[in-house]
């Protein structure tokens, strides 16, 4: 079905959409900036106000204007490693790759630049490509568990205009992940084994959460084995592999003197402590306190509830696939912050499965495509002009 005209046809307007997508979104940061300024600081949390009231980057610095909050911290990770232990609860798949790009291609024909500058637009290169990698590989999954090119190609536009998928264009990590998570699901629904447990490797070493990505593997290792399959040994070791990475990169920062969950604590995360619990009730309580945290902590609880319920409706088709995203959704929760699951939910791949399916009908499919576009459009002016984002 994968090779019918009709797929090929789809895939070739997923190319121009993601193509135009990509275009207007960085277009539209230089339009906001050029003729909008906000007003700081931003007190969407209470936590804020002290740390948006500095200068930005403008676009005359370059990649730097698509850099936000984390985005500096991968930039020192890809120069410098974890030099500061701190960092260790940013993956390094991502700085990794910034690195390698840096190396291998622009310091070959910017020599001349600033290390500094390179690595960003390093970082921004990746973001790019990963995106257009990210949305073929959903595209690609999305037609294995729909059966139906146009609903994959739905669900991948959906993907597109997500609130918060402007994440997938700056430097940050969500294109990279989504790229390797999605064809890593490809791959292990398809039971190439082999790939799958590669690519969900890599996942786990850009983001935390892709160890969650055991739980779709398992459960096809168990519907074949439920079905009298046999499979090779080395199918139980991909099923496995990202809790396995998730492990000895751990590890491995322990060898080094560097501790991830204390690391999170500088960011205030407690993993499964009574201070989460407290800090989730600080975060609820800010919304009674000011009108921008009402609707930043409001829309990181809608989120969360909205992720939460699709994943409950894609159970009856896809268990794992289900439970990864419930592991995707709620793992942050469990140290005590609402903060970013906006843009966390933005992996939970059960989401846009379930959107394409309610997405058959007409008014379904523009309600939401009006929705999701004007939230989009509020988080990238607020990424733009130096906001709390997610």
């Amino acid at each position: 079905m994968e090779n019918s005209p009709l797929f090929t046809r789809h895939w070739r307007t997923l190319l121009f959409i993601w193509t135009g997508w990509y275009i207007a979104l960085m277009a539209f940061q230089q339009i906001n900036w050029a003729r909008m300024r906000i007003e700081r600081p931003d007190r969407g949390y209470a936590w804020t106000e002290t740390l948006t009231g500095g200068d930005l980057d403008t676009p005359g610095s370059g990649a730097w204007f698509y850099a936000r909050w984390d985005s500096y911290r991968y930039v020192r990770i890809a120069q410098e490693g974890y030099a500061d232990p701190k960092w260790a609860t940013f993956f390094p798949g991502y700085p990794l790759l910034m690195r390698l790009v840096d190396r291998g291609l622009l310091a070959i024909f910017m020599a001349e630049d600033e290390n500094d500058s390179r690595m960003a637009l390093a970082g921004v290169l990746v973001s790019g490509i990963m995106s257009g990698v990210a949305a073929a590989g959903l595209l690609f999954f999305a037609q294995h568990r729909l059966g139906n090119a146009q609903d994959a190609l739905r669900s991948t536009f959906y993907l597109l205009i997500f609130p918060t998928a402007m994440f997938m264009t700056q430097l940050y990590t969500e294109s990279t992940y989504l790229a390797f998570a999605t064809w890593g699901l490809v791959f292990a629904y398809r039971k190439q084994w082999f790939y799958a447990g590669i690519l969900c490797i890599c996942a786990t070493l850009i983001r935390p959460t892709g160890m969650f990505l055991f739980l779709p593997m398992l459960t096809v290792w168990l519907d074949g084995w439920w079905r009298g399959k046999t499979y090779p040994l080395r199918a139980l070791i991909a099923v496995f592999s990202p809790l396995v990475a998730f492990w000895l990169f751990n590890r491995y920062l322990a060898w080094n003197g560097i501790d991830t969950f204390e690391a999170q604590q500088d960011f205030g995360r407690y993993l499964l402590h009574p201070y989460a619990i407290l800090a989730l009730i600080q975060q609820i309580g800010w919304m009674t306190v000011d009108s921008a945290g009402l609707v930043q902590v409001g829309f990181d609880i809608v989120f969360t509830g909205f992720a939460t319920v699709l994943c409950l409706i894609e159970w009856k088709h896809h268990p794992g696939l289900a439970l990864y995203g419930l592991g995707v959704t709620w793992v942050s929760l469990t140290t005590g912050q609402l903060v970013s699951q906006n843009r966390y939910v933005l992996a939970v791949v059960p989401i846009f499965l379930v959107l394409a399916r309610w997405g058959k009908n007409l008014a379904v499919d523009r309600i939401w495509t009006i929705v999701s576009l004007l939230l989009l459009t509020l988080y990238l002016i607020q990424f733009t002009q130096g906001l709390w984002t997610g």
